[in-house]
């Protein structure tokens, strides 16, 4: 299923290449029949407009050595984003290589842009990460093709035989199911706080009332505390097992707590989530208390 997604997608490096893809800025090393061990990674992203949301395909050749292929969906700017993950043989490159040999993809990078654009339309592009012989990022010889510029019809059969030959490699590869975790912020005098929420009806039930705000005060020694207006849904979470960089929900008085430092667990106390990065947990004992807001990266229902 291909719907919109937003061109912010994609990497900061590789949206690097995208620009200068686009204004023709790196010709230097891009002469010469392209090998598909050369290839870093082969993208398409599609979306943007309106919904904010879209689609992506990624082909990626990783550090260990490994090749992956992932694909995400994003049907709406706030929603919660879907896909799968597949690992593939190196060789899938080739065929890659293959074909911006034969439509010659590069030269169809430098292609001008159309001068007719939509405000706010969903865009879509195509993009080759290279690499040097040394195995490094080469960003002369990488290149992106536009939806916006003006391309021939040949330039658009190339572009729909790297799709299709995307979209066939994931057919035939066993995928692992993609589900974007909730992340919920705390931002409080200045500094935020994340946390990724588990999947119990208790941190659902939270992040449905988001955005919040309250007030962030000292609890226990090992605490900071938020109480909420009303009481959540404890039906299925876990009991907090009282580990430092624990979101918990204090059923007794009605309050969220962000567990600091190690402590007992106790009755009454669930576990919601936990701290984004765990390198993180030495600066919640910082959280400053006063008011505090809560959001979520998604709307959940």
């Amino acid at each position: 299923m291909l719907t919109r997604r937003a061109f912010a997608a994609l990497t900061a490096g590789s949206g690097l290449i995208s620009l200068m893809g686009l204004f023709g800025c790196h010709d230097r090393g891009s002469s010469g029949e392209l090998e598909g061990s050369r290839i870093r990674a082969v993208r398409y992203t599609s979306g943007g407009g309106m919904t904010g949301g879209g689609d992506s395909t990624e082909l990626r050749r990783n550090k260990d050595g490994s090749v992956t292929l992932t694909t995400r969906s994003k049907e709406w700017h706030n929603s919660r984003e879907t896909g799968m993950d597949y690992v593939v043989d190196a060789s899938a490159f080739d065929r890659f290589a293959e074909i911006a040999n034969e439509y010659d993809l590069r030269g169809a990078s430098k292609r001008k842009m159309s001068e007719y654009q939509a405000l706010d339309a969903p865009t879509s592009h195509l993009s080759y990460d290279l690499m040097t012989e040394d195995g490094d990022w080469d960003l002369d010889a990488s290149f992106t093709i536009s939806s916006e510029q003006e391309l021939t019809e040949r330039d658009r059969d190339g572009w729909r035989a790297v799709t299709t030959a995307l979209a066939e490699l994931a057919q035939a590869s066993v995928g692992v199911p993609y589900l974007e975790p909730i992340l919920l912020t705390v931002s409080v005098s200045g500094y935020q706080y994340r946390f990724y929420l588990n999947d119990s009806t208790a941190a659902h039930d939270l992040a449905a009332r988001c955005p919040l705000e309250g007030e962030l005060e000292d609890g226990a020694p090992n605490e900071k505390v938020l109480r909420l207006d009303e009481a959540i849904d404890v039906n299925n979470a876990p009991l907090a097992t009282g580990v430092a960089g624990t979101l918990a929900y204090f059923e007794p008085e009605t309050s969220l707590v962000v567990i600091h430092t190690d402590e007992e667990p106790r009755d009454g106390l669930y576990e919601l989530g936990f701290v984004e990065y765990e390198h993180d947990i030495e600066y919640l004992s910082e959280m400053r208390i006063g008011q505090a807001y809560l959001w979520c990266n998604v709307a959940d229902e």
